[in-house]
C-alpha cells in the first residue's frame, strides 16, 4: 500500500528520510497520504496538530488546509524539533500557511481561541497516562467545531490494546473507550500503521 502512494516531492521526501535517520517519529508516507485525503475530504481550512515534531505531517495537513484557502497550526514542546519544523514548512512553500507554537499542549490548548475543523492528536505515546490523555480528548474536543473530524494517531499502542499490560497501553485503550462510547461524536479506528482515529463531531 505505501507503494502505492504517489511520489513525494524532493522537501517531503527530505524531511521523511531525515527523520527516519534521526530516530524521529513520524507517520510515514501512508499515513500522510491518509490525513491529507481526511482533511481535503472534510474540506478542512483551519487545522491544529497537537504534538508536530519535526513538521512531516503538518506539510501533508498544511497543504490541505492551503487547497481550501485556509492555513495549520501546531504545538511542539521540544523546542529544537519546533525550530526544525518551521524550517521545513518554509521549505516546502507553507511558512505563510502553517505555525508552530512551542510549549506544552496543555497550556497552550487553553489559550487558543479559534476554533478548527480539523484537529490531529500524536501524542498518546508521548504521554502514556490514561488521565493525561483524557484531559487532552476534552481540551481538542472544545477546541473543534460541530461537523469538524478528530484524527488521533497511534490508538493501536503497537497492538497493546487487545491485552493492555503496560501504562501506555492501558491509557491507550481507556481513550479508545472513551472515543467509542462519546454520543457526542461518529468515530471508528482505521487500522492504518499504528491505528488512527477518526471521529466526526456531530453535537457539543
Amino acid at each position: 500500500m505505501t507503494g502505492l502512494v504517489p511520489p513525494r516531492d524532493a522537501v517531503l521526501a527530505a524531511v521523511e528520510e531525515a527523520a527516519y535517520t534521526d530516530h524521529v517519529p513520524v507517520v510515514g508516507p501512508l499515513e500522510g497520504q491518509v490525513l491529507y485525503l481526511i482533511a481535503r475530504l472534510a474540506r478542512a481550512r483551519r487545522v491544529l496538530e497537537v504534538g508536530s515534531a519535526t513538521g512531516y505531517s503538518a506539510i501533508w495537513l498544511a497543504r490541505a488546509a492551503r487547497a481550501q484557502g485556509g492555513s495549520l497550526v501546531g504545538i511542539e514542546l521540544d523546542a529544537r524539533r519546533q525550530a526544525e519544523a518551521e524550517r521545513n514548512l518554509a521549505r516546502a512553500g507553507l511558512a505563510d500557511t502553517a505555525q508552530i507554537i512551542r510549549g506544552d499542549a496543555f497550556e497552550v490548548l487553553p489559550t487558543l481561541t479559534d476554533q478548527f475543523d480539523l484537529i490531529f492528536i500524536d501524542l498518546v505515546r508521548q504521554l502514556g497516562d490514561a488521565e493525561r490523555l483524557r484531559r487532552l480528548y476534552e481540551l481538542t474536543f472544545a477546541r473543534l467545531v460541530v461537523g469538524g473530524v478528530l484524527v488521533i494517531d497511534n490508538v493501536l499502542h503497537g497492538g497493546e490494546v487487545v491485552e493492555p499490560l503496560s501504562p501506555g497501553g492501558r491509557a491507550a485503550d481507556a481513550l479508545n473507550r472513551l472515543i467509542s462510547t462519546d454520543r457526542r461524536l461518529i468515530s471508528v479506528i482505521l487500522t492504518v500503521r499504528d491505528g488512527l482515529t477518526v471521529a466526526l463531531k456531530v453535537a457539543e
